[in-house]
């Protein structure tokens, strides 16, 4: 009888547990494509909100930090849109999450962003970007 109250119990938190990260996998998605789409507007607002003040950006024209990150935002042009595919989000405790996904068009990239929650809000540590080839 112990024994099977200690597996259910056991069952009902790794339950609550993949629930839980579901639910935070679907923000930190949404999350990033605010993001993303706020690119394309060229627009830093939601950007200045993500990033952590001390975030670590890595892209093809070097490091950077935070100040360089908004800097570089510049409105696409019009019809631009934000396509982001596959992406993979793993937590590494409850309130850090690497994420992985890619993008289609013009500016088809692979991405790689480490988030972190602090007082409930999530942020971006880090992330980089590289090109993907033909367009992906």
């Amino acid at each position: 009888m112990k024994c099977t109250l200690v597996t259910v119990a056991t069952l009902l938190a790794m339950f609550a547990a993949t629930v839980h990260a579901a639910d935070e996998t679907d923000a930190l998605i949404a999350l990033d494509k605010q993001w993303g789409e706020s690119g394309v507007k060229g627009d830093p607002t939601v950007a200045a909100k993500l990033l952590a003040d001390k975030v670590v950006s890595v892209a093809e024209t070097g490091v950077r930090g935070k100040q360089g990150e908004l800097s570089d935002m510049k409105p696409e042009p019009a019809g631009t849109r934000y396509e982001p595919t596959d992406y993979k989000v793993t937590f590494i405790n409850p309130d850090t999450a690497i994420m992985t996904h890619g993008t289609k068009g013009a500016d088809a990239h692979y991405s790689l962003h480490v988030w972190s929650r602090k007082g409930g809000t999530w942020q971006i540590i880090a992330t980089s970007t590289t090109p993907a080839k033909n367009g992906k």
